[in-house]
């Protein structure tokens, strides 16, 4: 046995004799910068003789615990393993598994110092970025380029794992290497620097391989390595990244591999170039030789103020079956994947921490029970913000899970489409009072059943996309008990010629309550077809117009593919067991909806979508469109008279986002009753990160527009 090590043994029974009385109390376990893992971790600083003290990472505290317990010498009570300041680098995942659990009585927690900034990166720091001297380099940069642009050798920085760049609609299973300077992601060289380009024809139709440019710069890349193409290529609610296989200036073509755009392409589909080196051409943008193994760099600031780090990790922590552990107020940054991935367990908690910088998502849980993400700052996302699947919607048991006063924002980074800021799958999940803002495209996402989403703000999401939702969901009947209510949901507009909408239930989707909204200035309030929804007591402001109602679907052949719905609707009904408990209780509807397809007979008017006591005022004096058979149809909506529509309601300070009713507005009458105002988005918690919270919000007024077809 070494000195340190004897001396580690020697501290551990002086403390295990001594200390007895304070161990009821619980343990508590000290990391720091200047800790070793082979050391105790039972005080915060190293010992005179350097024999013992803190431990050195996330890992070796885990480990320490472990051994802890397999001597018995872990006393009655909470466990906290306390961080102090500083920046903890781990290449890999640190993987939690049940033996790291703590009890309702004893839970785990993983907490920074008071005060302390605890930085847990999955990336590495650069070191000698040097001018770049390189003449065949320089030669193949722009000219605004030479003599800004810095190098370094990641082989001698022991890196040899660059990672791929990804192709497809998700960065799955993970980015490839990713910099970072100053803690601000920096942009892998493209162009256009902003915005898009767009394909100009299609020499093989759409389904072929192939399409044209116009600008004549994109031939340059013919003499790149890898280059890749990211954007909306034949739709504008579905995004693609592809690599290109092919560039031939001469016919100014460019042949995608394949698998490539999923949906083919579109002339006027919108896309840019990435990893180019010849387009590294402005402050922040960077490109990766992997032959080489070389970095190209032109920094925002001067080297020397400036900190530059690169991603290696993938995943930066994995809890596996896990109970009663929270981690709280740590900073999680610089990985290639996830940097919270839960499964399985239960009362596992992710409170008051930063997740930043990540290539795939900030969080996602599948199954396990009541875990929560509570109180955090996600952002600089490569993917989305939080993703839970859990809770068994066959028997509509909840899983009890709560995603809570986040904030979210620069989401999506890589996944233009379908990365959302929460996605919600399963049963009895709810999203509550969190903030959105600043994604490509959806904010909630949601399917299965029995979910709640309320006193959510968003603003300023669907920002190159169209033909999406700031909440969406679509395609199944049996979306029952999804409840979206109370939410804020503002600013959204069109940036091209498909629609947005602060609610899309896409294709028919059902089952889900809308109530109690505040939807201001939104290109289209909720859109909706004719089966089994309600929209009660929302306000809509400016929204153009506030209520898309489509898909009547009361005729028995409306229900038979392939004239009819999507073929999986009428299978996900027949799937459920209508007729027996819980279902025939909570959702007796259902089997008259089945009734009416099995007996191709009208629907009852149980199953219809429902319209009532809302307030719509500055939007079009049709404020409900697109449902041209409701009024010939009675058997299809159910619109009541109590909607009050182009009637002033007299909200408070509409001029200064006041939206609360004077108590003579005329919208009582109704029987409309008060908006939850003051319980919609972020609220003070001792548990939120940030307090307060500031936030932009993007007003393109010019946008916000409906054009009839």
């Amino acid at each position: 046995m070494g000195h340190g090590a004897r001396g580690w043994w020697v501290a551990w029974m002086c403390w295990g004799l001594s200390a007895g009385a304070a161990l009821a109390a619980g343990l508590t376990l000290h990391v720091s910068t200047q800790g070793r893992d082979t050391w105790s971790g039972l005080s915060a600083a190293p010992n005179a003789a350097k024999t013992d003290g803190p431990l050195a990472s996330l890992a070796g505290a885990r480990d320490a615990l472990r051994r802890l317990r397999g001597s018995g010498q872990v006393p009655a009570g909470a466990v906290t393993v306390e961080f102090q300041r500083g920046r903890y680098e781990q290449a890999a995942p640190c993987v939690f598994t049940a033996e790291d659990s703590g009890t309702a009585a004893a839970p785990v927690l993983y907490r920074a110092a008071p005060g302390a900034e605890v930085r847990i990166s999955g990336g590495v720091r650069l070191w000698q970025m040097k001018p770049l001297g390189d003449t065949n380099i320089l030669e193949r940069l722009p000219a605004e380029a030479r003599g800004k642009v810095l190098t370094v050798d990641l082989v001698n920085q022991g890196l040899f794992d660059y990672g791929v760049e990804p192709t497809g609609s998700k960065a799955q299973p993970a980015s490839a290497l990713q910099l970072t300077y100053n803690d601000a992601l920096m942009t892998l060289a493209r162009y256009p620097n902003e915005g898009f380009v767009t394909v100009a024809d299609l020499p093989q139709g759409p389904k072929g391989p192939t399409f044209t440019y116009a600008d004549e710069r994109i031939s340059r890349w013919a003499g790149e390595s890898d280059p890749h193409g990211q954007g909306y290529w034949a739709h504008d609610w579905a995004a693609c990244a592809i690599a290109f296989d092919k560039l031939d200036p001469a016919t100014r073509t460019i042949t995608q591999r394949r698998p490539g755009s999923g949906y083919g392409f579109r002339k006027g589909g919108r896309w840019y170039g990435y990893n180019l080196l010849c387009e590294l051409d402005a402050p922040g943008e960077y490109y990766v030789d992997r032959l080489r193994g070389r970095l190209y760099f032109w920094p925002p600031d001067a080297p020397a103020q400036g900190v530059a780090e690169v991603s290696v990790a993938v995943d930066l922590l994995r809890l596996n079956n896990v109970t009663n552990v929270t981690l709280r107020g740590l900073v999680l940054e610089n990985g290639r994947g996830c940097a919270v991935r839960i499964d399985g367990g239960a009362d596992v908690a992710l409170v008051g921490c930063t997740v930043r910088n990540m290539g795939g998502s900030a969080a996602e849980i599948r199954n396990g029970v009541r875990h929560r993400v509570a109180g955090c700052e996600l952002s600089h996302l490569g993917n989305g913000g939080v993703g839970v699947w859990a809770g068994d919607p066959a028997t509509l048991t909840p899983s009890g899970h709560v995603i809570d006063n986040n904030h979210i924002f620069d989401y999506a980074r890589f996944c233009l489409t379908y990365g959302a800021a929460v996605q919600v799958g399963g049963c009895g999940n709810r999203v509550s009072h969190n903030l959105i803002h600043d994604g490509p495209h959806v904010a909630v996402l949601f399917g299965g059943r029995e979910n709640v989403m309320e006193y959510n703000e968003v603003h300023s999401v669907c920002l190159t996309s169209g033909e999406m939702g700031a909440f969406y969901t679509g395609r199944d009947w049996t979306l029952v008990g999804n409840v979206i209510n109370g939410n804020y949901v503002h600013d959204i507009y069109n940036p091209c010629s498909q629609r947005n909408r602060a609610i899309m239930l896409d294709d028919g989707a059902a089952g889900i309550r809308m109530t109690s909204n505040l939807i201001v200035r939104v290109a289209e309030g909720i859109s909706l077809s004719a089966v089994d929804n309600v929209i009660e007591n929302n306000v809509f402001v400016d929204c153009q117009p506030a209520v898309s109602g489509w898909q009547t679907w009361t005729t028995p052949e409306s229900f038979v593919p392939p004239k009819g719905v999507h073929a999986q609707m009428p299978e996900q009904l027949a799937a459920v067991p209508v007729d027996a408990s819980p279902w025939k209780e909570r959702y007796p509807h259902l089997a008259l909806l089945r009734d009416a397809i099995r007996d191709k007979t009208l629907r009852s008017p149980a199953t219809r979508t429902r319209v009532e006591r809302n307030v719509v005022w500055g939007c079009p004096q049709e404020w409900m469109i697109h449902a041209k058979a409701y009024p010939r149809t009675p058997d299809a909506w159910q619109i009541g008279d109590n909607n009050l529509a182009g009637v002033d309601p007299l909200f408070v300070d509409p001029a200064k986002g006041d939206y609360r009713m004077k108590p003579e507005s005329p919208a009582f009458k109704t029987g409309f009753k008060p908006l939850p105002i003051g319980q919609m988005g972020l609220y003070a918690s001792p548990e939120r990160a940030v307090w307060p919270v500031k936030h932009a919000v993007r007003i393109i007024s010019a946008n916000l527009t409906y054009v009839k077809p």
